[in-house]
């Protein structure tokens, strides 16, 4: 069945594909939003108001061009609304690596493991302002558009191109500065 299909029965009151839309997007939300908040209990919340807003609002729902799109863009909007204004998507969770302190040579020798080049690229995404490491997930972790990115952040295409190339300029000089091989950062 295809998406469109699936939307349009959801707005005419399909329990059936409203779960179906939860259960395919309800865990990539989740980790997109503990992505824009350290608050796991927050992001829960969240997700739970854009499935029940979307529920009793179902009819007067338009058929996006991408569901997925559209439920992340809600999800920021629910997480930017409910968060204090101080705290607004400037700590985002580093949950990639453990702080383990090795040897030269046992770092060396785990540098050539894939899952260890993941653990670093992931230190060092945590060293970016908020937002470029919000497009960077968007873009190489959800392979999206440019445009689709755009339109859930709210911003001008032209604002993701520029924050995906200083967040990308940026990590290119952490490489550099921790020695790891820049052939795996897609650097242009």
């Amino acid at each position: 069945m295809e998406e469109a299909e699936i939307w349009s029965n959801f707005k005419q009151g399909s329990e059936k594909d409203f779960t179906f839309l939860y259960r395919k997007y309800a865990p990539v939300l989740f980790k997109y939003g503990c992505k824009l908040s350290p608050d796991r209990d927050l992001v829960k919340d969240c997700l739970q108001l854009v499935f029940f807003h979307i529920w009793q609002n179902r009819e007067h729902l338009s058929t996006p061009v991408s569901v997925k799109n559209y439920l992340l863009k809600a999800l920021r909007h629910e997480i930017i609304k409910k968060t204090h204004p101080k705290e607004k998507l400037q700590h985002l969770p580093d949950d990639y690596h453990d702080e383990v302190a090795v040897s030269y040579e046992s770092e060396l020798i785990n540098f050539q493991s894939e899952e260890n080049i993941k653990n670093k690229i992931a230190r060092l995404m945590t060293q970016l302002p908020a937002r470029q490491r919000e497009v960077i997930f968007l873009k190489y972790y959800n392979n999206l558009s440019y445009e689709e990115i755009a339109g859930i952040m709210g911003i001008e295409q032209d604002s993701v191109y520029k924050l995906t190339y200083k967040a990308l300029e940026k990590l290119h000089k952490l490489f550099v500065v921790v020695g790891i091989f820049l052939s795996v950062l897609p650097f242009r």
